[in-house]
């Protein structure tokens, strides 16, 4: 995972973290009577690698979402001054108060070894150990039903912070059946897409209110500036646009028919009532 230059290293923390999510997505769908204690390990341990990488994650969408806003004007010297002024208030002032490669190094170190970890407790797992399909089934539904549930009453009552809980549960569900792909059913082929669809809308909605946030510091710095103005309304607009996207996303998972998915993860882990 360390690598030789700073944008292959953002992109294996990307890469690292997105299939750690997939493994504490499936590793839940494995338990059973023989497997339970090395499942609890692996989510642990995966779970522990993941949060290390966290704060590198965040500082790398932060970047990124600068690029897209900068990107938004029309003028050149536009995009080039706001992505300048943007990038050194927001992310090399926070470098100048630390040592960033070093912390850098440091978290994808501690993050390296819980992930070896979790790789000793899957080596641990018999060759003879079963998977309980009634059990993933019925989780799968389970979670299905809470997303749902979840959304709808979040889109009812206009919270977005709940709203944005179900991007961990969209997630689940995308993750969670990512391995079973090319054996899907096409009502659960259908619920995973509009899963995903809706997990990066929130994904990308998440990432321009943490830049929102973090924009304090240039606004007080910028204060009365006509560019300050300017990004400012380019934010309000991104942000209107992804909160656009979201309840597409989401209105899209709720036509989701709870009988049809039930009956295509029942097909899926050939479980009978």
């Amino acid at each position: 995972m360390l690598t030789a230059t700073p944008t292959a290293r953002r992109e294996a923390v990307r890469n690292a973290r997105r299939e750690l999510k997939a493994v504490r997505a499936i590793a839940p769908l494995c338990r059973s009577a023989t497997t339970d204690v090395a499942i609890d390990g692996v989510l642990e341990f995966s779970a522990k690698a993941n949060q290390l990488l966290g704060p590198l994650r965040d500082r790398d969408a932060l970047s990124r979402s600068i690029h897209r806003l900068a990107d938004r004007f029309a003028d050149a010297e536009t995009r080039r001054v706001t992505r300048t002024i943007l990038l050194a208030t927001l992310i090399l002032a926070e470098a100048d108060r630390r040592d960033d490669a070093a912390y850098s190094d440091a978290s994808i170190d501690r993050a390296k070894r819980s992930i070896r970890s979790a790789r000793a407790v899957v080596s641990s797992i018999g060759p003879d150990a079963t998977i309980d399909s009634d059990h993933a089934a019925l989780l799968m539904q389970r979670s299905f039903a809470d997303c749902r549930d979840e959304l709808s009453a979040a889109l009812n009552k206009s919270d977005l912070a709940r709203l944005h809980e179900c991007r961990k549960k969209a997630s689940f569900l995308a993750l969670a059946m990512r391995t079973f792909e090319d054996e899907l059913p096409s009502s659960v082929r259908r619920m995973r897409a509009r899963a995903k669809r809706l997990a990066a809308a929130l994904g990308e909605d998440r990432d321009l209110a943490l830049l929102d946030v973090e924009m304090r510091a240039t606004r007080s710095q910028l204060s009365g500036s006509p560019l300050a103005a300017a990004i400012d309304d380019a934010l309000r607009l991104a942000r209107l646009e992804a909160g656009a996207r979201v309840e597409d996303a989401a209105r899209a998972f709720l036509r989701l028919g709870r009988g049809r998915v039930r009956r295509g993860l029942d097909e899926l882990f050939g479980r009978c009532d």
